[in-house]
């Protein structure tokens, strides 16, 4: 649990910079409608119950607008100078910049808002990972999720091997076993801000026919041959 909250922890200060996506300034004129945003708007893919005020204020009350939000999501108008971001978020996952418009009588103003739709870690693999004794070999594992989950390894991996989180998503075992065979179950823990995910796998060491170095001989069967 400590180790998945360190993680955790990590992805919070990353999150705002790894997004993908910046909100743009937009150019109003003294007297135009005035917008209050919140800071993004954050929403999970799949889940709803999540909605962001926007509030415009001005005379006459400016009506709100806004464009291109993700597929699910919607824009409740209010009557009043305000309205709401919410919905259940279809997909894809991913930092979306839009532009909200407020406008009355003596004008408008645009702002720009970042619409994030979140989603939690799953792994992309499930078998065992395979090594082959004294031959050296990298071993990608991925986890799906936005934003990227940060993966961690607990358990003890075969003499000469390593694990190391790439930080985008995907982790690497790599490394020349120095014997075999063997077997060693780990955890590898996939998490980011929406959840995380454990998986628990294997790590194989096998022993190759010819890890001697001496020459493979392969049987091949006797008897008349066929006419092709």
């Amino acid at each position: 649990m400590v180790l998945v909250m360190a993680l955790l922890l990590g992805l919070l200060g990353l999150l705002a910079g790894a997004s993908g996506a910046v909100a743009a300034p937009y150019a109003s004129a003294p007297g135009d409608p005035t917008l209050t945003l919140p800071e993004a708007a954050d929403f999970v893919l799949g889940r709803g119950g999540t909605t962001y005020l926007i509030e415009a204020d001005g005379d006459p009350v400016p009506a709100v607008g806004v464009d291109r939000l993700p597929a699910g999501l919607r824009l409740v108008v209010h009557g009043d100078g305000s309205a709401s971001i919410e919905g259940t978020p279809t997909g894809p996952a991913g930092s979306t910049a839009v532009a909200v418009t407020a406008q009355n009588g003596e004008g408008s103003t645009t702002e720009a808002l970042v619409v994030t739709v979140q989603q939690g870690p799953a792994f992309l693999h499930r078998g065992p990972l395979t090594f082959v004794a004294g031959a050296f070999a990298s071993l990608p594992i991925r986890a799906a999720g936005f934003p990227a989950p940060g993966i961690a390894l607990e358990g003890d991996l075969p003499a000469g091997l390593s694990f190391t989180d790439n930080g985008d998503g995907s982790a690497t075992i790599a490394g020349t076993p120095e014997e075999g065979p063997a077997e060693s179950p780990v955890t590898l823990t996939a998490v980011n801000v929406v959840s995380d995910v454990a998986l628990t796998t294997t790590v194989r060491v096998v022993v190759r026919p010819d890890v001697t170095g001496g020459p493979v001989t392969v049987a091949r069967p006797t008897g008349p041959r066929r006419a092709p």
